[in-house]
């Protein structure tokens, strides 16, 4: 399979401009996906010269929705289609400021049946640096695949 980096990001989420709040999948594995995001000027989510806080729940949704779909490409046996339905315990240390690298972890840290726990978390720069927002998401996948 192709390495996650060099999929166009838009094969692997639903999501389209203007909407699309990850510029691309960097790693992905069947638990834990890292992907990037650089916000600009006048794009959704922004507002003045700081990125918005929901917009940055929508990174680590989308970061899931990446790595789950790479890992779909490996037995795309029918479509799933995913619904963001809950989210707890999200913090925020500060607003990123547009023009800054971001990378967002989605890691899956639960599953029952078609819900899937995600513990995502952004970081400014590099994983192992600040990190500026995280939590919980609760993610509904249809037609998920049962585990064996």
């Amino acid at each position: 399979m192709r390495p996650p980096e060099t999929i166009p990001v838009e094969e692997l989420v639903p999501h389209r401009q203007p909407t699309l709040m990850i510029d691309g999948l960097l790693e992905a594995s069947t638990e834990r996906g890292i992907a990037s995001k650089m916000f600009r000027l006048l794009e959704y989510g922004v507002c003045g010269d700081l990125v918005c806080e929901t917009a940055l729940v929508e990174c680590v949704a989308q970061t899931a929705a990446a790595f789950l779909g790479y890992g779909q490409l490996a037995s795309p046996l029918q479509e799933e289609l995913g619904f963001l339905v809950g989210l707890s315990s999200f913090s925020f240390a500060r607003r990123p400021q547009i023009g800054e690298l971001l990378l967002i972890e989605a890691r899956l840290e639960k599953r029952f049946e078609e819900i899937f726990m995600v513990k995502g978390r952004v970081f400014a720069s590099k994983i192992s640096g600040e990190c500026i927002a995280e939590g919980k998401l609760k993610i509904y996948l249809k037609n998920a695949k049962k585990e064996e």
